[in-house]
């Protein structure tokens, strides 16, 4: 589904298509905003201010292309949350993480894209400085357990008023029969108005408890019904024992006891018109009313966050990052397995550093967060690994909000994944948005290196022609040999490279990890080389 598809389905925070799951805010916004939430985010906002590399691979897009980065990724973890919580709540699979191995099993084999799975590794190995993201003092200082324990309460205090509105509701429905009473033409018996009087009473004062004796309730009212029509019985069969006792003529009897009869069908048929016409559809749709606060009712009692009992569980998340070895031929799972890599990287390393998490959470987050990034690269592999979180959620679901949606349906997987949806979000737009830019914005095989000391007017140069695929090693090689050659201490160093003589991919080279120069600061180099007599461009 389409951003704007998706939000057309949420009516104040609430996804109404999926039984009343409540969406965060910061996902609202995502769908709503796109690229401008997404700058606004702490970890996009740092970045911009400390993070050469990631500033870079963020900065390369336009506004547009973000939008449509950001929509999709906001669209995606709504639809990937509810797939793992569906199958965390599935009766058909007793072990989902064992069939989404297989499922994984089953398509790890094909051959993988070529040129994503080059831009992965060239991603995790050479455009993202782990070691600088690692140790730049970047500190979430978010309270994950305060977000998850936000969700449950929220959630008890929607499940709250939803009883209060069906509370109202019996009550109008109550309110309602009363007032049906009284527009009969025959009274109605004062047993039937007693009874419901006092159900009334006692659903206003002590819901719960007339909610637990609604069964007992509904099964007095038949019975007062019965002894109703009973009683009609008695004093026809009274009536005829009196007209036979009398001495009266063959065609008086007669009358007489057609007249008793006819008595007693009319009080009969008014009863069982009141039961039939009146009381028992209301009873029925009050029926119906009472299931659903009992669900609520029930689901409202449970609370794992309330008394902080398992705040304990919530540790340290240790970073995780490293250069990945590539396979010549690699196929769907080393694939996978090279995002896997990166995902762990871009959440222990940076965006969920300083965030207290138990070690289940961490690996449903990064499987949450591979799920999207894989569905937005066209790569298998998204459904088993929703299957394997569910199954892993499964083993932890005492540590999940106790969260439900109105059908009565546990919602805890949802809840916790959604309150981490901030982290999630950011994660898989940026690894999304660095593997497109690797593609796109490849080396070329012409090297120009650019030295400039700050008190110089005009730049050294040296250039190259390269052959293969080691193109990031031949620029450190020339620009060492540069150097050694010139025999200075740069103060910027910049590798321009052409590709059919057009301008590819431009890096900083000034430090020791390379950071890409965005296309409008890589043209205006070019444009500066331009003037020069020597260059001839």
């Amino acid at each position: 589904m389409t951003p704007e598809e998706v939000l057309s389905q949420i009516t104040d925070g609430i996804w109404v298509n999926k039984g009343g799951l409540r969406v965060p805010t910061e996902v609202v916004q995502a769908l709503s905003n796109k690229e401008d939430w997404f700058d606004s985010i702490q970890p996009v906002v740092y970045s911009q201010d400390n993070l050469p590399s990631l500033k870079a691979i963020i900065n390369y897009f336009s506004k547009s292309e973000l939008d449509d980065e950001v929509g999709y990724a906001s669209a995606e973890i709504l639809q990937s949350c509810y797939g793992v919580n569906k199958v965390f709540n599935s009766k058909v699979h007793g072990n989902p993480s064992a069939v989404g191995q297989q499922k994984l099993d089953a398509i790890g084999q094909r051959p993988a894209n070529i040129e994503t799975y080059k831009a992965s590794v060239e991603v995790n190995n050479i455009l993202i400085n782990w070691k600088h993201i690692n140790s730049s003092g970047y500190d979430n200082d978010d309270s994950v357990y305060d977000r998850i324990k936000s969700v449950e309460q929220v959630n008890k205090d929607w499940f709250s008023q939803q009883i209060e509105d069906l509370k109202t509701l019996m009550l109008n429905a109550y309110d309602s029969l009363l007032s049906q009473f009284d527009e009969q033409e025959d009274p109605v018996p004062q047993e039937v108005r007693n009874h419901f009087v006092a159900i009334r009473e006692k659903t206003e004062q002590e819901f719960p408890s007339a909610i637990a004796d609604f069964p007992q309730d509904n099964l007095k009212i038949v019975n007062i019904f019965q002894g109703l029509l009973d009683k009609v019985k008695e004093e026809l069969a009274d009536a005829l024992q009196k007209i036979k006792e009398l001495v009266l003529g063959k065609d008086e009897s007669k009358t007489a006891r057609a007249e008793a009869r006819q008595e007693h069908k009319d009080k009969s048929g008014l009863l069982k018109f009141l039961k039939s016409k009146i009381v028992n559809p209301a009873i029925n749709g009050i029926k119906k009313l009472c299931r659903k606060v009992g669900k609520l009712l029930s689901n409202k009692e449970e609370n794992n966050y309330k008394e902080d009992t398992i705040k304990s569980q919530f540790g340290n998340i240790s970073s995780a990052y490293g250069a990945i070895v590539p396979v010549d031929i690699p196929t769907t799972i080393n694939a996978i397995e090279v995002l896997k890599k990166i995902t762990e990287s871009i959440l222990t390393t940076f965006i969920l550093k300083g965030v207290q998490l138990p070690g289940v959470f961490v690996e449903a987050l990064k499987n949450t967060t591979i799920s999207i990034i894989l569905k937005r690269l066209d790569i298998p592999g998204g459904e088993a690994i929703r299957y394997i979180t569910g199954g892993l959620l499964r083993t932890v679901k005492d540590l999940l909000p106790a969260v439900f949606n109105n059908t009565g349906m546990f919602a805890g997987a949802w809840g916790l994944l959604t309150a981490c949806a901030p982290y999630i979000l950011a994660a898989a737009i940026l690894v999304i948005i660095a593997i497109k830019m690797a593609k796109r914005n490849q080396l070329g095989d012409f090297i120009l290196i650019l030295g400039l000391l700050a008190s110089q007017t005009e730049p050294d140069i040296c250039c190259a022609r390269v052959i293969g695929d080691e193109k990031m090693e031949d620029i450190q090689t020339l620009k060492e040999g540069f150097i050694t050659e010139t025999n200075k201490n740069y103060d910027f160093i910049y590798a321009l490279t052409f590709k059919n003589e057009e301008l590819a991919r431009s890096l900083d080279i000034s430090q020791e990890t390379p950071v890409i120069i965005p296309e409008a600061a890589a043209i205006t180099i070019k444009e500066g080389l331009s003037s020069l007599e020597y260059m001839d461009f």
